[in-house]
């Protein structure tokens, strides 16, 4: 049994009751988890993590009927005030405009609606981590609009060396530390110095900007 201090205390920002239900009842089967509370709109979102200051926030994109995004200003606001909390986005759909909007505003990572419990949970224990994570079936939706939008961008390869694109092409790829370190043959401890080097050249705070960042150097047309 995890000690009560010890838990992952969460906000669930959605405007259906029924879904705010079912992901509470996921989270507080999980004896490191508490659910710390609710909101339904944008403004209860940005209230909510002010006051509670939550360890992550699973959010919904859509606020409101028709096409308003409101979770994703919730999450800029949230990201800005409280940059050491992690927003988890949440859809129905996996649109890329919705997905890149997220990443731009701060999130940690993106999912679709359609997961599994045990995804929910994972994903928020890895943003809690201070790791990003994005749904597979929506990272290649992604890249390609990434890609569409910075062709035209220089490449500039003075910052990395041959060994930290290699790095950031893998991180890319959805590789963990341990994964990158096998595949280079180095150890654990390298492969994430190599991480963490690489995103404080680029002035990037998580691996899904890092991603980003690929995409904007040429690394995926290098392979």
């Amino acid at each position: 049994m995890v000690e009560p201090d010890k838990r992952t205390r969460v906000l669930i920002v959605d405007d259906h009751a029924i879904i705010r239900a079912g992901v509470r009842a996921v989270l507080q089967a999980e004896d490191d988890m508490e659910v710390v509370g609710e909101a339904s709109t944008t403004q209860e979102a940005i209230d909510r993590a002010r006051a509670l200051t939550p360890d992550a926030v699973l959010m919904d994109v859509r606020l409101g009927e028709g096409n308003d995004a409101g979770g994703v200003d919730a999450c800029r606001e949230i990201r800005s005030e409280l940059p050491n909390v992690p927003v988890v986005m949440f859809s129905s759909f996996g649109e890329r405009e919705s997905v890149l909007a997220s990443i731009m505003a701060g999130a940690a990572g993106f999912l679709t609606k359609n997961v599994g419990p045990e995804q929910i949970v994972e994903a928020i224990r890895t943003a809690h981590k201070g790791e990003s994570i994005l749904d597979p079936r929506v990272t290649r939706n992604v890249i390609e609009r990434l890609t569409e939008l910075t062709k035209a961008a220089p490449e500039p390869g003075h910052l990395l060396s041959d060994r930290e694109r290699e790095v950031l092409l893998l991180v890319t790829q959805g590789l963990t530390n341990k994964e990158i370190a096998a595949r280079l043959y180095v150890s654990p401890y390298t492969a994430r110095n190599h991480v963490i080097r690489i995103l404080d050249k680029l002035g990037l705070s998580s691996r899904t900007e890092a991603a980003a960042e690929a995409v904007r150097l040429g690394l995926l047309d290098e392979r």
